[in-house]
């Protein structure tokens, strides 16, 4: 039979934990994990914030105020979750956006009542905030690349070594076992496919929200309702977003008469110099 050649390298890496939720991150993973809208996802935060549950939720920062007792909002958490026990560091990981206005989500630690339909969005909140405070996670990444007749295989397998901040909060690294093989292999079979080249994916609520933040377009006020308006007027159907008929005929019209208010450099510099105004007073 055939013969190939192998080689495996197996590479230890450390995964920081996720940086402090602000909105569109916020709202782009519980789309993730719950299906929840941009705006409905808005909508259960104003209330969690209602009830005195979290922070002020419309902010694009990733960084909690200095002055936090990071102790005591972590204690109040105990009544609420077992998952307190992981948050081992003093000071949490922070990211590198800040908005003057308002700092990053964070549960205040008052736990009260919360309605059922708002649990799973606090949880989300809770569990983003105390990962933050918890170890690395570390992982073992191996390689395995077998060369035939000049062609390179590859396969990636992953362990997890230490589960650090993966114990806490959702995300999707999933163990692959692959076994490790160097030098000369038996080639048992060979099999190529067809494959045809897919089309871009269609957007969903959430992952407009995150292109329009992208783009500076609108603001973390306004870009969910700027989606469900689309949706209300009827220019976009379905939760994988298609243009109407009447959403193409609009922009169409648009593009002859009024082709200024298609222009994304009209509304993003329009957004800057509205925040220079904020910030100058």
């Amino acid at each position: 039979g055939k013969k190939g050649i192998a080689e495996t390298t197996i590479k230890k890496t450390e995964v920081k934990p996720p940086v402090p939720f602000d909105l569109t991150t916020l709202q782009t993973e519980s789309y993730k994990n719950f299906g929840y809208t941009p705006s409905q996802t808005l909508k259960i935060a104003e209330r969690l914030y209602l009830g005195g549950l979290i922070s002020y939720p419309r902010t694009s920062s990733q960084k909690y105020p200095a002055n936090t007792n990071f102790e005591k909002v972590i204690r109040g958490l105990d009544k609420f979750t077992t998952l307190t026990k992981y948050a081992v560091n003093k000071v949490p990981i922070q990211g590198n956006k800040d908005d003057p206005a308002h700092p990053a989500i964070a549960p205040t630690g008052e736990v009260k009542k919360i309605i059922e339909s708002d649990k799973k969005l606090y949880t989300l909140i809770v569990k983003r905030f105390l990962a933050g405070f918890a170890e690395d996670a570390v992982l073992d990444n191996k390689h395995v690349k077998v060369t035939v007749n000049d062609l390179d295989f590859t396969a990636n397998g992953t362990k997890i070594l230490k589960d650090g901040w993966m114990a806490v909060y959702p995300n999707s690294t999933e163990e692959k076992d692959i076994p490790t093989m160097n030098g000369e292999v038996d080639v048992l079979e060979i099999r190529t496919e067809e494959k045809q080249t897919k089309p871009p994916f269609r957007y969903s609520a959430a992952s407009l929200v995150k292109e329009l933040e992208k783009r500076n377009l609108g603001t973390k006020a306004t870009r969910a309702g700027i989606i469900e308006t689309l949706y209300s007027r009827g220019y976009v159907r379905e939760k994988s977003i298609e243009v109407t008929e009447l959403g193409k005929k609009l922009v169409v019209a648009l593009q002859k008469y009024a082709p200024i208010i298609l222009d994304e450099k009209l509304t993003s510099e329009m957004t800057k110099e509205l925040d220079e105004i904020e910030t100058s007073t």
